[in-house]
């Protein structure tokens, strides 16, 4: 596998943007790869999945290419108090970096994205806002982070959402999971299917899961949806990598090859 840290300059954000990429070796001539977008939790950075878990390893497997960003703390969503971090993941980089690697395919049925906790919710968002580009979305602990009220209390982590997602409720905006599925189920698509998981040792919304709303709909246009609580771990790096293998092999039914080191 190739492993590169690149900087890009984005021009949604006008400034430069740290992002890891692993590729498939050898590659032949005209060969193009699967790609997997993955997003980080609200303490890490475009290192964390490469430094924590068996994604290199994994890419290797099933021959995929990965593409590891950072968004810092903006939700991987376009902040009501800064920068549009959505745009840029979603979209902008994804037209970049299908420059720079023309080996990445360009199909919308060989891309994927995927996300652990606060990247969970960024992949279902931008999976959600982008479904023309992403096949299927993996979220890995988490849910929607977007339908909810906000408020700046003093504290540092209310006045971290206000900053992304404004002061009251924005449940009826881009912000929300559930608004862009409601959205996207209107126009009648094209719907990803969405591999959701959680650690039996997990507490909250995240161990509940989203079965019921994805259900919801007329026709069942989510009927790819599906929960899975990963045994024996919580709300850390064991359910995300385990989630992640499950994801490739279970879910997608990737092919694999033989790993010879």
């Amino acid at each position: 596998m190739a492993l590169a840290e690149i900087y890009l300059y984005c021009e949604k954000l006008k400034m430069e943007i740290p992002v890891s990429v692993v590729v498939p070796q050898p590659a032949f001539d005209g060969e193009k790869f699967k790609v997997f977008w993955m997003y980080h939790g609200a303490t890490g950075d475009h290192t964390a999945w490469l430094r924590m878990t068996r994604a290199e390893y994994l890419a290797r497997k099933y021959h995929v290419a990965l593409v590891v960003p950072t968004v810092h703390k903006s939700m991987f969503t376009n902040m009501a108090h800064g920068e549009p971090w959505g745009d840029y993941v979603g979209e902008e980089l994804v037209w970049s970096l299908r420059r720079l690697f023309p080996c990445f395919s360009d199909k919308r049925e060989d891309n994927y994205v995927c996300g652990l906790s606060n990247g969970a919710y960024g992949a279902l968002r931008v999976g959600l806002r982008y479904p023309e580009l992403y096949c299927a979305i993996g979220a890995f602990s988490g849910g929607d982070s977007g339908d909810r009220v906000y408020h700046d209390d003093g504290t540092y982590r209310a006045h971290r959402h206000v900053l992304v997602y404004g002061e009251g409720y924005c449940g009826q905006s881009e912000h929300s999971v559930r608004y862009l599925a409601a959205e996207l189920a209107r126009r009648g698509g094209p719907f990803p299917r969405i591999y959701h998981t959680s650690g039996e040792k997990e507490g909250g919304p995240e161990n509940i899961g989203m079965t019921d709303f994805f259900g919801s709909f007329d026709g069942d246009p989510y009927a790819g949806y599906r929960f899975e609580v990963i045994p024996g771990y919580g709300h850390e790096w064991p359910t995300w990598d385990a989630s992640f293998e499950k994801f490739l092999g279970e879910y997608l039914k990737l092919p694999s090859v033989p790993v010879a080191y």
